[in-house]
This record gives structure tokens, C-alpha cells and sequence, in this order.
């Protein structure tokens, strides 16, 4: 039997990591389907993909990245060397694996090797999860053969005939953990409404402090679970451990199997407007409080979250977001006339089958 060969490219933040993940599980579930000899590798430039990777028996390779900055910065001058590196890798990369197609989850660490596909003349799919693509995206999208896009608004701004609405690629079990199990694992001593605050894999600071400057009051009526990023878990926990709370439980990382079971305890999610994570949400099927980021690229997260509040999730701008205007909205939603209503209707927003259509499509191109 012929072997076919796809390359999934992506890094950075999770937002570009679990999508890539996703779909190579689904892209193994249709090769079986359908009796296809396929082979699949990961490359990208950041630690959670090479994690994810791993985690997945999935070959990887690294790239070095270069960043297309639209703002002054001394890391500049740095990135056109970057970019000249990352370009060597993957001519080289590409040239060893040589697929039949490659997938990318957009981030400036897919340009380049997407730039050598087309040099090898290799297909290439994208995956836009924004509202407004980013600069990655627009570049990928001028010789990609289609661009699977998470939010129709997306269309307008590229081409129209190569889009195919998808939705985002989110874990199927990710709202099938057992509430038993995370109550045990979680242990909270007191019976209280559960908030899950999430930060991303890197972190949001903002989140961070509004959280901790409010937790003596949020912790008198409910649990805490507290995702604030790897690189700010010390200067977090350093302020939580002078409160010393039983009602508050903090990660700087929460992996696949922590994060079922915080979905699975969790009544309400306080979270950045990234695209992935609102689509996991949505999946979920819990109300949410969402706070975009303030002077996104293109405004990108504040589209995002315009578009998850017309299904029902809260949109608190972050010049507004303090613990007062936190507090104030959990309780609204905590009220029983609202919390079913939210939780079905933030439902209608989920995409559950994303990832098995991309899947289908990246198969059947390359039969």
C-alpha cells in the first residue's frame, strides 16, 4: 500500500498547539476508516507542541521562528536571521519527509515552511481561529488551496471561493469528564459554585490580577480553580499563599486530563476571547465570562467575544474588568433564571465536528 504523508505546522501559544493535535487524530480515525497508509509529523518552533507531539507519538521537528513585528522592537533585527534559518530547516525538513500535503494552524511560525510547500509545490490548508486572520493567515491564504475558517466573518477578508466554515478543532471528550472523579481529584473541603479561571498556556496578567486582588471575597461563595500561566506562577502563588485559601486551587499549566476534569466541576469560565478557547467552551456548554484582549491585532479578540455574547457569554472589556465587575456578573449568572438559559444556549456555538472535516478534507486531497 502507497504511504501518504501530511506535515501539521503550528506552535506558540495552546491556541496553535491542541487544534494541530485534534486533527491529527482525526486524520489517523479517517486513514483507518478508510484503509489509507498514512503518516503523519508535526514541526513548529514552540515547547507545548513538541509536548503535544510527544504525548501523541507523533514525530516532531523544530524550527526556528521569526516574527513579522508590525511595531518597533530590537528583537527585529534578530528575526530576518530567524527567518533565514527557519527557511534552511525547512527546505531541509520538508525535503526528508516530503508530504503530500501540509496543514497549518497559522502563527508566523507556519510562514516560512508553507512558503517551501508552495517552492515544492506541496498543497497547503490553513486554519484560521480568529474572527479577523492574522498576518500569518493573509500571507498563507494568497497560495493556499483552502483556508478552513472558524467564524464566517472570516471570509470577507480573504478569498471567498477557497473558505470552507469549519468551526475550530476541539477534543470531542473534552465536555465527557466525570464530575465524581474531579471532585475527588480538586478536593475543595466546602460544597460551593466552582468559577475556572483561564489564562491560556502563557498566561493573562490581567486575569491574573483581577483574580488574586478579589479572592478574599470571591472565596467567601465559591471554589477557585486558577490557570495563570507558566511564566507567572511564581509572583502568583507568592500573593495567594498570604490569603492561603481552601477554596482556590492554582496551575500554571493544565494538561489534558486536568483540564477535563476543571471542565467537568467548573459552573462558570472566566477566560481571554482567543478563538480556540472560546470553541472549547462552547463545547463544554458552561457560561462564561470572557475579556478580551485590550488593542488585539485587529481588534481580533473583541470580534471574537462580540460574537460568542450574541450566544450568551458575558463580555467584560478589560478597562471595565476589576473584582467588583467580576463578582457582579458571576452572581448574575449563578441566578437559576440564567444559568440554564446561557449554558444552552452558549451550546449553539460549539463545532464538534471541525476537526473530522478538516480531516476528511486533507484525506480526500490526497487520495
Amino acid at each position: 500500500m502507497i504511504e501518504r504523508r501530511i506535515l501539521l505546522v503550528g506552535g506558540g501559544s495552546g491556541g496553535h498547539v491542541y487544534p494541530l493535535v485534534v486533527v491529527a487524530r482525526s486524520l489517523k480515525e479517517q486513514a483507518s476508516l478508510q484503509g489509507l497508509n498514512l503518516k503523519l509529523m508535526m514541526l513548529g518552533s514552540s515547547i507545548f507542541l513538541e509536548r503535544a507531539a510527544k504525548e501523541n507519538n507523533l514525530p516532531f521537528k523544530k524550527v526556528t521562528a521569526g516574527k513579522f513585528r508590525r511595531y518597533p522592537s530590537l528583537a527585529s533585527l534578530a528575526d530576518p536571521f530567524k527567518v533565514l534559518a527557519s527557511f534552511v530547516q525547512s527546505l531541509w525538513y520538508l525535503f526528508l519527509f516530503m508530504p503530500d500535503v501540509v496543514f497549518t494552524k497559522g502563527g508566523y511560525v507556519s510562514v516560512v515552511p508553507a512558503l517551501v510547500a508552495k517552492l515544492y509545490m506541496i498543497p497547503v490548508f490553513t486554519h484560521e481561529s480568529d474572527s479577523v486572520p492574522g498576518l500569518a493567515n493573509k500571507i498563507i491564504s494568497k497560495f493556499a488551496k483552502k483556508i478552513f475558517i472558524s467564524f464566517s466573518d472570516s471570509a470577507k477578508y480573504l478569498n471567498v471561493a477557497k473558505t470552507i466554515l469549519t468551526g475550530n478543532p476541539i477534543r470531542k471528550d473534552l465536555s465527557q469528564g466525570d464530575k465524581n472523579s474531579a471532585i475527588q481529584y480538586f478536593n475543595f473541603s466546602q460544597p460551593k459554585p466552582t468559577v475556572l479561571v483561564l489564562g491560556g498556556s502563557r498566561g493573562a496578567k490581567v486575569l491574573n490580577d483581577v483574580v488574586i486582588s478579589g479572592l478574599p471575597a470571591l472565596i467567601q461563595k465559591l471554589n477557585i480553580i486558577h490557570q495563570c500561566g507558566e511564566s507567572q506562577y511564581d509572583s502568583v502563588k507568592t500573593e495567594a499563599d498570604k490569603i492561603a485559601p481552601e477554596s482556590y486551587r492554582l496551575y500554571s499549566f493544565l494538561d489534558e486530563n486536568q483540564l477535563t476534569l476543571a471542565y467537568s466541576l467548573a459552573d462558570i469560565i472566566v477566560a481571554r476571547a482567543g478563538g480556540s478557547l472560546l470553541f472549547e467552551i462552547a463545547q463544554v456548554g458552561k457560561p462564561a465570562i470572557v475579556v478580551p484582549i485590550l488593542n488585539s491585532p485587529a481588534n481580533h479578540q473583541y470580534l471574537n467575544a462580540a460574537e460568542f455574547s450574541s450566544y450568551g457569554g458575558r463580555l467584560i472589556e478589560e478597562p471595565n474588568f476589576n473584582s467588583d465587575s467580576l463578582l457582579r456578573t458571576i452572581e448574575n449568572i449563578l441566578n437559576p433564571d440564567n444559568y440554564i438559559k446561557i449554558s444552552d444556549s452558549i451550546k449553539k456555538f460549539a463545532t464538534p465536528d471541525a476537526a473530522d472535516i478538516i480531516a476528511r478534507e486533507l484525506v480526500s486531497s490526497i487520495r
